[in-house]
């Protein structure tokens, strides 16, 4: 197996960041860096005023829209895009053909090509393929994900059985035809006039160990992939446009392939459907990295975003590179956690861009975060169409583990616990050990209340027998509040119970519809209907 990286940016940890995975997750971590820099976080629905003249889309569930407030200044951003980036940015960056008029006007290199509206007949369009000559590209207008995107097509009949199936299957009607560019696939992230973060984007693969077949190698990637807080909701779904791209190389889902041996599954280079993020910031040319600026400043008002260019590394930069797109709401989740590389603290780049005053403020690093789940509660259930997140702890923080031996696991002690926790503004958890034992977790700013905690583990007598306490020091990230484990576990077995129970009620009734009708079609049933109907009216008239 290929050595991939589970080294974290130490504030942004698995269990951090694993309430807010799928759409959320962007928005989750710009939003968390400027709450722990003493920012009001206020989370909204669609419906909130602040947002109707902002451009958004897929806003029904909420966790995409946020504002954040220091004193008498307010930003609003959907996902990672704030709103110094304007709609008319978002609508060029929206629309391929507009961006790319955009960056030829600024002399910003991109690959030659055409737009062709749906009116446009398809032999007009394969007409023009020949003019400019193979290999090209095809994808629509505005699509995403990688969705309808066939690249290096190398004769006519393969580019009219392509552009066919994008126009008339996937029926996208609106089209872009350009040539092919040779070079790697890369995604820069630029804040004003700095490239902040930079990954290759890899097609799925798989390397070979010389053991496992092709489709063993898919599901052992796949579970390293869930151990990525971004992968995770990223597998390779292996499908026939799979199966075909390893048909064309020679390959079955049942090839062995040698030791060390990469074998493509795809030639997109897109994160959503398989590929690697591998991060390249040290090692791209500073000409790139100013390419990719300059690529962002030709859009006006667009002082952040995300610049995808091909680059040939075999060539000069001058020669070697073409801008391909810009994305004013790009995802960041694959700069913040590659598969291989150093994490870029991208959401502490946008936060710094909005509010400059704060820059340092995190210095330490915050290692508190709030429940996301909790937070969002009132917009889901629409009790609210805004919520405000209580305030981070500000500070350095203090933190302490203390082991508790004796009869220590009932639930109204936890509880208590509980209180003393709040009473000194102190976060952390309490759980229950298999040896009977339990774990006491605090953090807060006051190292006083810290160590003085544990002469709060022995002031429970009537609810607890303790016998010792083993403290040590605590590094981890700790959610803002105080858990009682032990009751989040009986509300997880008392949800187990109930679904249980209805699973029962269920299977029951399905079990009595059934043999209702299993009844009804019987001779019995049949031979009866007569006299039933009779004594229906009768009763009938009997309540006349």
């Amino acid at each position: 197996m290929e050595q991939i990286n589970h080294q974290w940016l130490p504030h942004l940890s698995k269990e951090i960041v694993e309430d807010a995975r799928g759409p959320e997750f962007d928005a989750y971590l710009v939003a968390l860096e400027g709450w722990r820099r003493g920012l009001t976080l206020r989370w909204h629905t669609k419906d909130s005023e602040a947002f109707r003249e902002i451009k958004t889309w897929f806003v029904d569930r909420p966790g995409k829209l946020f504002s954040l407030r220091l004193e008498e200044k307010t930003h609003y951003f959907f996902r990672t895009r704030g709103d110094k980036v304007t709609n008319e940015a978002v609508a060029i960056g929206a629309d391929k053909e507009k961006t790319k008029e955009y960056l030829a006007k600024a002399g910003i290199p991109i690959p030659e090509g055409r737009r062709f509206v749906a009116e446009i007949e398809d032999d007009e369009i394969i007409s023009y393929a020949a003019e400019i000559g193979y290999p090209l590209v095809v994808k629509p207008t505005d699509g995403s994900f990688g969705r309808g995107v066939v690249t290096n097509i190398e004769d006519e009949v393969t580019f009219a059985e392509q552009l066919r199936h994008v126009r008339h299957v996937l029926n996208y009607k609106d089209v872009i035809v350009e040539r092919h560019v040779a070079g790697k696939d890369y995604r820069l992230y630029v804040v004003g006039d700095k490239v902040v973060a930079a990954i290759e984007r890899i097609p799925a693969n798989v390397v070979g160990n010389g053991k496992q077949t092709i489709q063993e190698l898919i599901e052992a990637k796949n579970e390293e992939r869930q151990k990525n807080p971004r992968l995770i909701s990223c597998p390779i779904k292996l499908d026939q446009e799979m199966k075909n791209h390893l048909a064309i190389q020679g390959y079955g889902l049942d090839t062995i392939p040698e030791d060390g041996e990469m074998v493509f599954l795809t030639n997109k280079s897109n994160i959503s459907i398989g590929g690697d993020p591998v991060d390249q910031l040290d090692s791209l040319p500073e000409e790139v990295k100013q390419l990719a600026v300059q690529a962002l400043q030709a859009v006006p008002q667009l002082p952040h975003g995300a610049v995808d260019i091909l680059y040939d590394d075999k060539q000069p930069v001058e020669e070697g590179a073409v801008v391909l797109e810009l994305n004013p709401t790009a995802q960041i989740g694959s700069l913040v956690f590659p598969m291989k590389g150093i994490a870029r603290d991208v959401p502490a780049a946008i936060i710094d861009y909005y509010f400059p005053e704060t820059k340092g403020m995190n210095g330490q690093k915050s290692r508190f975060y709030f429940d996301f789940s909790d937070v969002l509660e009132p917009l889901v259930t629409k009790t609210a169409s805004v919520t405000t997140v209580s305030a981070a702890p500000l500070g350095e923080v203090y933190g302490k583990k203390y082991t508790v031996t004796g009869d220590v696991q009932g639930i109204d002690y936890h509880r208590g616990l509980r209180k003393q926790a709040f009473e000194r503004k102190l976060s952390g958890f309490v759980k229950n050990l298999e040896n009977g034992n339990i774990e006491v977790i605090v953090m807060g700013t006051d190292p006083e209340s810290v160590n003085d905690f544990k002469q709060a583990i022995f002031e429970d007598p009537e609810r607890s027998d303790v016998v010792d306490v083993f403290e040590e020091s605590w590094e981890e990230p700790v959610k803002v509040g105080f858990e009682v484990k032990a009751d989040l576990k009986m509300q997880v077995d008392q949800l187990k119970k109930m679904k249980l129970e209805l699973e029962t009620v269920q299977k029951d009734l399905k079990e009595a519809e059934r043999k209702n009708i299993k009844y009804k079609k019987s001779l019995t049933w049949r031979m009866t209907l007569p006299f039933r109907k009779t004594l229906d009216v009768l009763k009938y008239f009997k309540r006349k």
